[in-house]
């Protein structure tokens, strides 16, 4: 292959990819802007909402049906707004009332009060996590009155105590938590952003006419395959690169945008530091060459920029499952799982973020990935020599 021919298709297929207004929105202009928007949206409704379920947990009615004048008054000191119902669980079903709280007397023992909540509504959530730490206090207090009057030390209720310690530092569980999202999320746009560069220098020169005469240029059939992968390819690496720079810078600005301290705390360890963002885009690196063999390959076939799509689009569906499956935490990363393609790179990037990825699993991934990139770039070189293919009209 000569260099120079390779330069200029490669040269030729970046400056069409940039003339099109496609291909921009969506290698780099949803890359920059999604994340961010995204991720700001769910910041403030997050907060927001967490916000809300508490105040309206402290100003909306709880029914009551309670004998005991000390529940009734625990209740009342904890700031719940309490009216008198008979039907609770329909009251709490209906939304008539936040939460609701009911004493039934049982023989021989004392009272069991029951707690009736709407658990897929935050406010009533939160509302019985208040009535709860209510009647808890009201119980300890209780308790202590009856020991201290029978001249028993409280410490007998308690022997001993059990102190549940996470030995995963921060880091760790913020890599957790993103580890099962980052991705999903990369794998997912940097198909999407190649998919209109590879439909564009296939079909799309199908359609307007321009592949013959490209074909007569003293460029060979192998150089002009090459070049349009190596334009690809750069579409597509350059899609994760964006998509991976707007995600730690947009994690960067929003640190303290969020009143919640979880969600402070999650943006504040999230593991994207250099080293990490590195391997992360190692990682892509050789699926890159295998995505844009396989784009290739698949809109070849096609006659027109619309036919590509239709073709592509089931990919794009076939990437998504498998790269889902790659952030699920119950799955470790065997040699066996290594073999799979997308999937082994969502798991690899999930364990990067943890920070317990080992050697093996991480050039055994890389190798599969490799061999199924040249394999791939082999059927898409095929597929270019093939004239039913490539002059189908």
């Amino acid at each position: 292959m000569r260099p120079q021919y390779l330069y200029a298709i490669y040269r030729k297929e970046l400056l069409d990819l940039l003339r099109d207004r496609r291909t921009v929105i969506s290698m780099i202009v949803l890359p920059l802007l999604l994340i961010p928007l995204l991720m700001s949206v769910a910041t403030r409704v997050i907060g927001s909402m967490q916000e809300k379920a508490e105040r309206e947990a402290k100003t909306m009615s709880v029914g009551v049906k309670i004998a005991t004048p000390s529940i009734r008054a625990a209740l009342q000191k904890a700031e719940l707004r309490l009216v008198d119902r008979d039907d609770l669980r329909s009251a709490v079903e209906k939304k008539a009332v936040v939460a609701a709280v009911e004493e039934i007397p049982v023989p021989e023992k004392g009272p069991e009060v029951r707690v009736y909540s709407d658990n897929s509504n935050p406010t009533s959530g939160a509302a019985s996590d208040r009535i709860r730490t209510a009647l808890n206090e009201l119980k300890d207090a209780e308790v202590r009155d009856k020991l201290r009057d029978a001249r028993v030390p409280e410490s007998v209720l308690s022997p001993f105590t059990v102190a549940r310690i996470n030995v995963a530092p921060p880091k760790k569980m913020a890599g957790m938590i993103w580890g099962s999202m980052l991705g999903y999320l990369l794998l997912l746009l940097m198909f999407s952003g190649g998919m209109y560069p590879v439909i564009d220098m296939t079909a799309g020169e199908k359609e307007r006419r321009t592949l013959e005469s490209f074909l007569s240029t003293p460029a060979g059939r192998d150089e002009i395959v090459v070049g349009k992968m190596l334009a690809a390819m750069t579409s597509i690496f350059l899609t994760a690169v964006l998509t991976l720079t707007s995600l730690v810078a947009t994690l960067r600005f929003n640190r303290g945008s969020s009143k919640s301290n979880e969600i402070r705390q999650m943006f504040q360890t999230i593991p994207l530091d250099a080293g990490t963002v590195a391997l992360i885009l190692a990682t892509l690196a050789p699926l890159c060459v295998f995505a844009a063999a396989v784009m290739i390959a698949i809109a070849m076939f096609a006659r027109s920029f619309k036919e590509g799509q239709s073709y592509l689009t089931p990919l794009m569906m076939m990437v998504i499952f498998p790269a889902l499956l790659g952030g699920l935490q119950q799955l470790e990363l065997t040699p066996v799982l290594c073999m799979i393609p997308i999937f082994n790179a969502s798991q690899l990037i999930r364990a990067i973020l943890l920070g317990d990825f080992s050697r093996n699993a991480f050039l055994i991934t890389m190798a599969a990935n490799l061999g199924y990139a040249v394999i791939a770039l082999f059927i898409a070189k095929s597929r270019f020599e093939n004239e039913t293919v490539l002059f189908r009209s």
